[in-house]
């Protein structure tokens, strides 16, 4: 996994020796945070394209018979 994050844990014996412990929760908000940002951009591109529709049945002139 890339962007994982530790917190570290200390030893009462020994201060130099340092354990690492993942931190899941700042990664479950990362992951969270993205996809909210992806459905967003998600949500701009439909809007963008129907207005893009909306415009274009706008300016075509109706059909002549």
């Amino acid at each position: 996994m890339r962007g994982l994050f530790y917190v570290k844990l200390k030893k009462s014996i020994n201060e130099d020796s340092v354990l690492f412990k993942p931190n899941y929760s700042f990664e479950k908000r990362q992951k969270e945070m993205a996809k909210k940002k992806k459905k967003e951009e998600k949500k701009q591109r439909k809007l963008e394209k129907q207005k893009k529709s909306v415009g274009e049945n706008e300016d075509t002139p109706p059909p002549e018979d």
